[in-house]
């Protein structure tokens, strides 16, 4: 994808009723910050069968549907230029299978939209994402680990969430 950082990643928020499953991560990136589940796209794998992995193997949920957000890229943060694709998902189970990402618990959505143990582009991406809005690309730019710019488009034709991933070049 031109002008676009290669997107090896995914995130996604669960949602029961007004709670969704936070991830308080016990390793860098965000380190000691609330997350949502997700993690690498494998080798073979689309972003968004990788969700649903994901999901399975963080949470041990299976979703009742799951729905694409958009993308996420970022420039001068704690890792890489990079980026990654946001899902959203429903179930109907509040049973989690503890993993060792970090510590999973349900906290009410707004906790997600503005608490500042949260990490902090989740603030601006995630009430649209859950709103069901059209999905869209997010752009951050960082320094020295604050929000600088930040920079919301419209999504670019190429991105595909059942495209298989092969590593970039």
């Amino acid at each position: 994808m031109k002008n676009i950082p290669s997107l090896l990643f995914t995130v996604g928020f669960i949602t029961n009723q007004d709670k969704v499953l936070m991830l308080h991560r016990n390793k860098a990136p965000n380190q000691g910050k609330w997350n949502g589940v997700g993690g690498h796209i494998e080798i073979g794998e689309s972003p968004y069968d990788s969700m649903l992995r994901e999901i399975e193997e963080e949470t041990g949920l299976v979703p009742d549907s799951i729905q694409f957000g958009g993308i996420l890229t970022w420039e001068g943060f704690e890792i890489n230029t990079g980026g990654l694709y946001i899902f959203s998902a429903t179930v109907n189970s509040w049973k989690i299978r503890e993993n060792g990402e970090g510590i999973l618990k349900w906290q009410p959505i707004q906790f997600a939209f503005s608490h500042p143990d949260v990490v902090d582009n989740i603030h601006y991406f995630l009430p649209p994402v859950l709103a069901g809005a059209t999905p869209l690309h997010y752009h951050f730019t960082y320094q020295n680990s604050v929000i600088i710019e930040r920079n919301v488009s419209t999504l670019p034709k190429e991105v595909d969430i059942f495209q298989i991933f092969t590593p970039p070049l």
